[in-house]
């Protein structure tokens, strides 16, 4: 995992804490802190490889069309 996403998750981490009454937060233990944290990292990572596979898949479909364009190509429609 990366460290911008281990901050960012932590960063996460901290706001939930801030929004907790004091008795809330005495009774999570570092153990439950870190399993939030990993759980938070781990839907960064998943929602940035959905993006990522989503752009690829236009990078895939926009090499399709230029390669379509490409073969139609005859040099006749080249701008004086």
């Amino acid at each position: 995992m990366s460290q911008h996403y281990e901050k960012h998750a932590e960063s996460v981490v901290d706001s939930f804490l801030s929004l907790l009454d004091p008795e809330a937060r005495a009774c999570l233990t570092q153990e439950h802190m870190d399993h939030l944290s990993m759980l938070i990292e781990s839907a960064i990572s998943t929602a940035v490889l959905d993006q990522l596979e989503a752009i690829a898949d236009e990078i895939s479909d926009l090499s399709v069309l230029i390669r379509r364009r490409a073969e139609r190509y005859d040099g006749s429609e080249q701008a004086a």
